[in-house]
């Protein structure tokens, strides 16, 4: 009786290890080719990639996943950080060219008003490429510098962002996908698909 229980352990360890589902699953990717294309000026120009709409830099609900990417820890406290809404996010110019600035500012009811700001930038295999906080003011912005080091040309991202305060946990938050090339678009005379991939 013994050596039959222990054969069927033995077994159904084997069967068990075989059919593990993470190891036979494949890589996890999001596809990020669907961007909304914006000048130096944050002018928006338009779509680029296989869509006809995005809900790209709005105000769209993460899911837990999502939610996770933000939840790093730091040094920012929510002491000043007084705002009651955030009402949108602008991130240009899209592409971005590499060792250059990518501006985001935020919007809101009230200028001046205090919140702190988290990002979390992912490539397409979900690995994180930076993440950030700081407290900002709503009408006021950063710019993210395009580091070789960490952005490569021809490659999509996508930030993740989320602004909260002393008020809200989570005044405005979603995502943004954004391109990175080697040089400047102007659409004219250097194009994305010649210039950047």
């Amino acid at each position: 009786m013994r050596k039959s229980i222990l054969w069927c352990a033995v077994i159904l360890l084997f069967f068990n290890q075989s059919c593990d589902p993470k190891k036979d699953a494949p890589p996890q990717t999001l596809d990020l080719s669907c961007i909304k294309i914006f000048d130096d000026q944050g002018q928006g120009l338009g779509l680029h990639g296989g869509c006809t709409s995005s809900p790209d830099w709005g105000k769209i609900t993460l899911d837990a996943s999502e939610q996770a990417l933000l939840n790093f820890s730091d040094t920012i406290g929510l002491t000043g950080a007084n705002a009651t809404d955030i009402t949108g996010i602008f991130a240009f110019p899209c592409p971005v060219k590499i060792e250059q600035a990518f501006s985001v500012f935020s919007g809101g009811s009230v200028p001046g008003q205090s919140a702190k700001l988290k990002i979390a930038i992912v490539d397409e295999s979900l690995h994180v490429v930076q993440q950030i906080a700081i407290l900002t003011q709503s009408g006021l912005g950063l710019q993210l510098y395009m580091d070789p080091a960490k952005y490569e040309s021809g490659k999509y991202y996508r930030m993740y962002y989320r602004f909260s305060s002393s008020v809200a946990p989570s005044l405005y938050e979603g995502y943004g996908n954004f391109l990175v090339c080697k040089t400047y678009i102007d659409g004219v005379n250097t194009t994305i698909e010649s210039d950047c991939l």
